[in-house]
């Protein structure tokens, strides 16, 4: 019965995380929104983006989860402790391979994430990203953009 809770969390908060990720980097980081710092489109949209400054606004460390997710860190707490590990596990995963993808995808450092077919596609998908930044908002979870029509082919 514990396992299965797990399992079924560990689903639940991934699928919660991809939508997460694809939203999060769509309408916070491409898009200026007077409720939030101003650093957050500049440093992504403009100097990352724009002017191709590679070596800002590439990772994503496990304290902006934390942060951003604390709201959720607490009610899962209150919930059941498989569900609260369930997301912090999550939220480790997410942090180190959206870190880990983005670093290689620009050349910034050489790590096994580069030796998967995965990183193949995920690279070719930022690229295009990179190209096209209204499309292609997935960096971990690549099948959002299928499903929010954002996808470059």
């Amino acid at each position: 019965m514990l396992f299965l809770e797990i399992f079924i969390w560990l689903i639940a908060w991934m699928i919660f995380m991809a939508f997460t990720e694809y939203l999060i980097h769509r309408y916070t980081m491409h898009k200026r929104n007077d409720w939030l710092p101003s650093w957050i489109f500049y440093d992504h949209a403009i100097e990352h983006h724009h002017m191709e400054r590679n070596d800002i606004n590439i990772d994503l460390p496990l304290y902006f989860h934390i942060l951003v997710g604390s709201p959720l860190i607490i009610a899962s707490y209150f919930i059941s402790l498989p569900c609260l590990l369930t997301l912090l596990a999550v939220f480790m995963y997410h942090s180190y391979v959206w870190t880990k993808l983005h670093r290689g995808i620009h050349d910034l450092e050489n790590n096994w994430l580069m030796k998967t077919s995965y990183f193949k596609r995920a690279k070719r998908h930022h690229e295009l990203h990179h190209e096209r930044p209204g499309k292609n908002f997935g960096v971990v979870f690549l099948w959002t953009d299928s499903l929010f029509r954002t996808k470059l082919k």
